[in-house]
């Protein structure tokens, strides 16, 4: 398959594409420009978004560029039926708020590294930011790549040209805008996400015959019998069963630590706004992913009806490839810009979170007297020195996008994740469980991946390239290493009795109550019974696959 197959052929349609939405972004950044003040407006919009459009925000964050190509690529080469994947990620903004994003907005801070310092102190609070920088960097490589195939795509240009070029725009205009603009815009890249998408899709739904073609997430239904004739095992759950309890433990667990989403719940107005963002979340994402999964149907129904098998490499562009063969070109220029808007927003996100992390977390750590002129200053060179490291790292990309970021995934969840959600509801989680469970947990996913220590590696093929294995045994670890050793750290006086009493104050505090009785979220029960919840769960994990 030469490039011509899938480039567009009139050049200027694909410049005058991606031109009108950087103006359309940059104009937004210029705008809010004006507002960003200080710290809390860079990083917290100056916590004054609404739920409609901290949802759709939220929604267009946590649509990569990997969801419209990498996903359909993974349906395309597995013939899988990844519709299920998608209930685990739905769960990821409503578990936040209820575990813990509520608490820490009534702390006030300003990302889950912020927490984490308050709660468990400045050496945990490094072991956080230095995994936090590790995890954005590896989701942003993927997000990276994706844009730079959409220039490609767009431009007609080589991969390093378009990378250079995507990493420039893009680092320009969130820089500019800080995240008031990136709410805002993202709010705008997701309608224009759910337009390219499900408004080409129906048109290519109706040409392939399908009845339900004028509603494209469930429109492919009466296409099953002929997916059926044509490639009888499309339907089947090809996989390890450990493999589905893995993306709730990856994905749903991962995301929760996530700080591109926990910042969306900080910058809400009030609690009761973060809540009545969830099921806008939901409905948008929804929308979303069973569009996505429908394109993957209609890809995988259209080159088995031409008897062709697309070559790996590219098997990402199966999106765009889809349109040009049933849309005019102007519509696929737009499904492109689509896809463009999703990697952009993702992109928008991680930058803020690592900047937040970088310059409010390690700096104000290490230069806790700055003036404020001089915060915004160090927020401001993070956001630009975040856009050139993550275009130096992606210089020589992974095969598949969309690997490096399922992979992020599965560290969060065992180094981030445990830390966050023990230490908002148990009084009895100190810092030396949190940082023991985070350093062990991290350092045992990364070795038992397939990445570094080969012959270590837990798994085998694709689950353990994506770091499902690797997850289903790291995350129990992470738990139980934190409550046991929390445990016995208060058991050997460790932790001394105005430490107790300080993190009471903070845990009850957090949860809203007007006043502080010393017994509430004490209980060990219920610690030692998830303890006793995920030890089947790391025995299956270790089994051979």
């Amino acid at each position: 398959m030469t490039a011509a197959s899938w480039q567009l052929s009139n050049i200027w349609l694909g410049v005058g594409v991606s031109g009108a939405m950087f103006l359309l972004y940059y104009g937004v950044a210029l705008y809010f420009r004006t507002a960003t003040h200080n710290e809390r407006d860079l990083y917290l919009a100056g916590r004054q978004i609404g739920p409609v459009i901290n949802s759709l925000a939220a929604a267009a964050t946590w649509m990569s560029v990997a969801t419209f190509l990498g996903v359909v690529a993974l349906i395309q080469q597995l013939h899988l039926p990844f519709v299920y994947m998608w209930i685990q990620l739905i769960l990821s903004v409503p578990l936040l708020v209820l575990f813990y994003g509520a608490m820490l907005w009534r702390l006030g801070v300003y990302t889950s590294v912020s927490f984490v310092r308050v709660r468990y102190g400045q050496g945990v609070a490094y072991l956080a930011a230095a995994w936090m920088i590790l995890i954005m960097l590896m989701y942003m490589i993927g997000q990276f790549i994706g844009v730079a195939k959409v220039f490609e795509v767009l431009l007609g240009l080589p991969y390093l040209a378009s990378l250079i070029i995507s990493a420039l725009v893009i680092t320009g205009y969130i820089t500019l805008g800080g995240m008031k603009g990136a709410t805002y815009n993202d709010a705008i890249q997701m309608v224009i996400m759910l337009l390219t998408l499900l408004l080409p899709l129906a048109a290519i739904l109706k040409q392939l015959d399908a009845t339900g073609w004028w509603f494209p997430p469930l429109g492919y239904g009466n296409m099953t019998d002929a997916m059926l004739s044509r490639i009888p095992e499309f339907f089947n759950l090809k996989f390890d069963p450990r493999f589905f309890l893995a993306l709730f433990v990856a994905l749903t667990l991962g995301t929760l630590g996530l700080p591109q989403l926990a910042q969306r719940v900080f910058t809400s107005a009030s609690i009761k706004d973060a809540r009545r963002t969830v099921p806008w979340f939901c409905f948008w994402v929804g929308m979303t992913f069973s569009g996505v999964y429908a394109v993957g149907f209609a890809g995988v129904f259209h080159f088995a009806r031409l008897g062709q098998a697309l070559p790996p490499a590219a098997a990402d562009k199966t999106t765009l490839l889809l349109n040009l063969a049933y849309n005019p070109e102007w519509v696929s220029a737009l499904v492109i810009a689509g896809a463009l808007a999703a990697g952009v927003s993702t992109i928008a996100g991680l930058m803020i979170g690592v900047a937040t992390v970088a310059s409010h977390d390690i700096v104000g750590m290490l230069k806790p007297n700055l003036d404020e002129k001089t915060k915004l200053r160090w927020g401001y060179i993070a956001l630009m020195a975040t856009g050139v490291v993550s275009l130096l790292i992606s210089l020589d990309p992974p095969a598949f996008l969309i690997i490096s970021i399922f992979w992020a995934f599965g560290l969060c969840a065992c180094t981030i994740t445990p830390m966050l959600v023990l230490g908002a509801w148990s009084t009895r989680i100190n810092k030396y469980g949190a940082f023991a469970g985070s350093a062990l947990a991290g350092i045992l996913y990364v070795a038992i991946s397939p990445y570094v220590f080969p012959q270590f590696a837990v798994g085998k093929g694709l689950i353990a390239n994506l770091g499902y294995a690797a997850a289903l045994v790291a995350v129990p670890v992470g738990f139980i290493v934190t409550i046991l050793v929390s445990l016995a750290a208060e058991k050997l006086s460790a932790v001394d009795e105005p430490t107790r009493a300080g993190t009471q104050t903070l845990v009850e505090t957090m949860h809203g109550w007007p006043s502080v009785e010393g017994t509430r979220y004490g209980a060990t029960g219920w610690l030692i019974v998830l303890c006793l919840l995920w030890l089947p769960v790391l025995w299956w994990g270790l089994q051979p696959w």
